[in-house]
């Protein structure tokens, strides 16, 4: 990573797999149970998925922690197709966890989230137009530690067309590698979700969400220098 002076070769780091199956009646237990034995280690968890109900199991195993979410949808439904956890429902039941909640990149918001009290959020339109949207988003989030969740529909599907739910007008991969890079001292875990292969034969969203990975780790590193 020539910017951050850092040799991923030299970088330590364990990949554990699957730790849960298609199963949403598995998925909790299995999330915080893995979630919980990497911070008991001392450890940097990434998570990959899969849907994005797997963030407020992930969220919950932190103490005091503000989290910023990139996702072309507000997803903050209290139920979705009678379930509280499920993708749509993503960041209600994180908002639950936590005083801390912004949700940047925002395009779609269905008609019955409108009427309910709304979590921070910043549309993909006004991120653009920010001359210095990590600084922002930065400012915005207090208190010290940082759990960033990646909902890969938040990039303008031309860039990321192998999502769930592609909404056009999205955002550039430049902004996300900018906020990366700003909160890497801050963070304190991180998951990319939505990334469904099958949509993309060419590979686009798979390659850019593990470049993203690439750049929380060399940033992290390069900051310790």
């Amino acid at each position: 990573m020539m910017e951050y002076g850092v040799d991923l070769n030299r970088i330590g780091f364990h990949d554990l797999g699957d730790i849960v199956e298609y199963s949403l009646e598995d998925l909790e237990t299995s999330v915080i149970d893995a979630v919980n034995k990497l911070l008991t280690h001392g450890k940097f968890p990434i998570i990959l998925g899969g849907e994005h109900s797997i963030t407020p199991h992930v969220v919950s195993a932190y103490d005091d922690v503000g989290v910023v979410i990139l996702d072309a949808h507000l997803d903050h439904r209290d139920t979705y197709e009678g379930m509280k956890n499920s993708h749509a429902t993503a960041s209600r039941r994180v908002s639950e966890l936590t005083d801390e909640l912004l949700i940047c990149g925002v395009r779609s918001i269905s008609s019955d989230e409108i009427d309910e009290e709304l979590p921070q959020y910043i549309t993909s339109g006004e991120l653009s137009s920010m001359q210095d949207p990590a600084g922002y988003i930065d400012e915005r989030v207090k208190g010290g530690s940082v759990y960033l969740s990646i909902d890969m529909d938040v990039l303008d599907p031309s860039f990321a067309p192998g999502v769930g739910n592609p909404e056009p007008f999205g955002i550039k991969p430049k902004i996300i590698k900018d906020i990366i890079s700003r909160l890497s001292d801050r963070l304190v875990g991180m998951d990319i979700v939505e990334v469904t292969p099958e949509y993309d034969p060419g590979e686009i969203t798979s390659n850019l969400a593990a470049r993203l990975v690439y750049e929380l780790i060399g940033s992290r590193e390069g900051s310790k220098r």
